[in-house]
């Protein structure tokens, strides 16, 4: 199950914990599962409300499911913590979870993501959408389900896109706020289509997988023109699935998941036998995986 959530209205800031929580309950309420049998719970989200940094965000999301839970006398217990691995690392959770899961350690993991201006209007150059997703993992009943994770990492390119939080006392409306800086090159939305597509094609050499084989690439949405970039170095533009949405505000960390609710949501996904995840993002780092109905 895949579940996202958004502000209620557009004209409201918004809020990565309440999101992050919102999409973790739905996703349960939409799955039928207890929420005691969820073994593991990763938190990936990486642009935070107030720039909350303790208590973990995936405790805070893992108290509010538990209000919702049914406890039995067999309840199993959740371990949570929070990912930080920039635009991957929502994939990066699904391998740690499915790791688990084939190891028999856990039934059921969930990983959640969200991403908010910390401070509203305060940010400078934060270009994100407020959003947050939600996606449950068991253990594989009628298809073969995720066959081979890979990442690679161009570290030349560290620089290109760079975020981080400072004080600066000189803004009154700040109040002694750390703020969230963001930097990023010209060059970055270059570097990321091309090193994602560098990845992608030597990750299905490894497979032996053909790129005309492949029915449908769920990508990262971010940087902006980063999908229709990848379309005109690989082709296949029908396999791409974008999520339209006008200006420069892309979806964060939570953009492959959006991607994965809208072909679920037409079936899409179900109907391919072949789909690639593919994550981009600082570092530069892509990660690729390849799920097989």
């Amino acid at each position: 199950m895949v579940s996202v959530s958004q502000p209620w209205f557009n004209l409201l800031p918004g809020n990565s914990i309440n999101l992050s929580k919102r999409a973790a309950c739905k996703c349960i309420d939409d799955s039928g599962i207890d929420p005691c049998d969820i073994g593991l719970l990763i938190n990936t989200g990486i642009y935070r409300h107030k720039n909350l940094g303790e208590p973990a965000i995936a405790s805070l999301i893992q108290k509010k499911m538990g209000t919702k839970a049914t406890r039995g006398a067999n309840s199993g217990k959740t371990f949570s913590f929070d990912l930080n691995n920039g635009g991957c690392g929502w994939l990066t959770g699904i391998q740690i979870i499915e790791e688990f899961i084939n190891s028999n350690q856990i039934s059921n993991g969930m990983v959640v993501t969200g991403d908010s201006d910390p401070f509203h209007g305060l940010s400078e150059k934060y270009y994100f959408k407020s959003a947050a997703a939600a996606i449950i993992l068991s253990r594989s009943k009628d298809s073969e389900g995720f066959a081979l994770f890979r990442s690679y990492s161009f570290p030349d390119h560290s620089e290109e896109f760079v975020s981080r939080t400072g004080n600066n006392n000189l803004n009154r409306k700040r109040n002694g706020k750390n703020i969230l800086y963001v930097s990023q090159k010209e060059t970055y939305l270059d570097l990321c289509a091309a090193h994602a597509s560098e990845s992608l094609i030597n990750f299905l050499g490894e497979t032996g997988l053909k790129l005309n084989n492949t029915d449908l690439i769920i990508s990262s949405q971010s940087p902006a023109g980063l999908i229709s970039k990848m379309k005109d170095k690989i082709g296949m533009k029908d396999n791409f699935v974008e999520i339209e949405g006008p200006g420069k505000k892309k979806l964060h960390t939570s953009g492959p998941a959006f991607a994965l609710k809208k072909t679920w949501d037409d079936k899409r996904f179900k109907r391919s036998k072949h789909t690639i995840f593919l994550t981009v993002g600082s570092g530069i780092t892509v990660s690729v995986a390849l799920y097989i109905n």
